[in-house]
């Protein structure tokens, strides 16, 4: 009778625990996600302080494959990760994150943590998994000196993004109404705990490192011109200026579903699209710029 009750208890006791178990590995995808974003969060304060507080560079041109450049080509490439998730022979070259034209590469000597475990997407055109699930904030970075790119005169090295896509509906490379942010001592709007710098990216849509957010939301007038992901049970991990790391849960599915509007690795880089009264949106702009 006493073993009888003892293996009663047992019983209920696993039935009690087996909601816990079969939440274990999303918790632990999520948690590594987090882990990975707040190590690439890092390498990219350490370059600021070792480069006078200038940002690395994030305006690599998204449909431009880079392993089979040449080496001066490489080098007009600069960025703080590059390649193109858009392109299958970048898709699936892990290798670039160590190449020294990826300008975290001296602090980041594991390329494993760019890529999150949720992130299961088989891209169609390499039949590989993305070697990278996360993208940058359009309003945060540097211009890298690319004549290829700009043309002659390009900008100076370590002139601020243009954020050319915070306006919400059409790419403007002169905007001045939004913050952009080319040197840690520059957020000074939201702040550095109020601006996103990272985000998983859809694997869907994902092509260069730059994640395009409008900065802007209103009633009836939401648009999403890139996608962030929604591997972490609808959520997705987002790293701030100031080094902290978040698991977000999304309230509405449109803002990580692009499949059938976009095809794969296009993002919506050259079109924008309406999503209206997305409430995602309204969360998601005053994360990413503020008026100047």
């Amino acid at each position: 009778m006493e073993l009888l009750a003892v293996l009663t208890c047992i019983a209920v006791l696993a039935l009690m625990l087996l909601p816990a178990i079969a939440g274990t590995k999303p918790n632990s995808q999520a948690f590594q996600c987090l882990n990975n974003q707040r190590q690439i969060t890092l390498a990219w304060q350490m370059y600021a302080e070792d480069n006078r507080d200038i940002l690395p560079p994030n305006d690599y041109p998204f449909s431009t494959e880079f392993y089979t450049q040449t080496a001066a080509v490489k080098m007009e490439l600069k960025n703080w990760a590059v390649g193109t998730m858009n392109q299958p022979i970048d898709a699936s070259r892990s290798s670039e994150f160590t190449d020294t034209n990826s300008l975290l590469s001296a602090y980041l000597t594991n390329p494993a943590v760019y890529h999150c475990p949720a992130d299961n997407y088989i891209d169609p055109n390499s039949g590989k998994l993305h070697v990278r699930s996360y993208s940058m904030n359009s309003a945060i970075g540097t211009i890298w000196s690319q004549v290829l790119y700009w043309g002659d005169p390009s900008p100076p090295v370590g002139t601020p993004v243009a954020g050319g896509w915070l306006p919400g509906y059409a790419y403007n490379g002169n905007q001045a109404t939004w913050l952009t942010y080319g040197k840690v001592t520059s957020f000074i709007r939201p702040g550095p705990a109020n601006t996103f710098l990272l985000m998983d990216e859809n694997p869907y849509s994902i092509n260069e490192g730059t994640l395009a957010i409008p900065a802007v939301a209103a009633p009836g007038a939401t648009v999403l011109t890139d996608w962030p992901a929604g591997n972490h049970d609808g959520g997705a991990c987002i790293s701030f200026a100031d080094g902290h790391v978040i698991v977000h849960k999304w309230l509405d599915a449109r803002t990580y579903t692009p499949q059938g509007i976009v095809p794969p690795g296009d993002g919506s880089s050259r079109t924008t699209y309406e999503s209206p009264d997305n409430p995602d949106c309204f969360y998601l702009a005053p994360i990413t710029s503020a008026l100047r």
